[in-house]
């Protein structure tokens, strides 16, 4: 099966990205160092490898801006992250539309994300979504 998960606030332990602020690029820009430096919540760690020691692929789908995938990709290396993809859609509006589409375009059987808000709009748009990831 593939499983598609969050990032920040999900796999990392401080979410940054809010769908009902609107926040200026730049202020990204400037707390992305301090993002880098968050490691990830260890037992969400665990959970990701057992789902992918039974064969599911997993599929990191995440608000950040696209201009950060690479460095995004090596933080998820560098802390042992177990993903197959890595899709950054970028914040800001329509971030609810463009996840939506990747996880749709992926197949992704189930959406694990921290916001309560977007597992309503997922689940709305008959995508089986959680924020109980434990």
């Amino acid at each position: 099966m593939k499983i598609g998960v969050d990032l920040d606030g999900t796999i990392s332990r401080l979410g940054l990205y809010n769908p009902s602020l609107r926040l200026p690029g730049w202020l990204f820009f400037l707390l992305f160092p301090l993002v880098v430096l968050i490691s990830p919540n260890k037992k969400r760690i665990e959970k990701l490898r057992e789902l992918k020691n039974k064969g599911d692929e997993i599929i990191v789908i995440s608000a950040r801006p696209a201009w950060v995938a690479g460095l995004t990709e090596s933080w998820l290396k560098f802390h042992k992250v177990p993903f197959d993809k890595l899709f950054c859609v970028g914040f800001g509006k329509g971030t609810k539309q463009r996840k939506l589409e990747v996880i749709k375009k992926e197949g992704v059987g189930w959406f694990f994300d921290d916001d309560k808000r977007l597992v309503e709009f997922f689940n709305q748009n008959s995508i089986k979504t959680t924020t109980n990831f434990d």
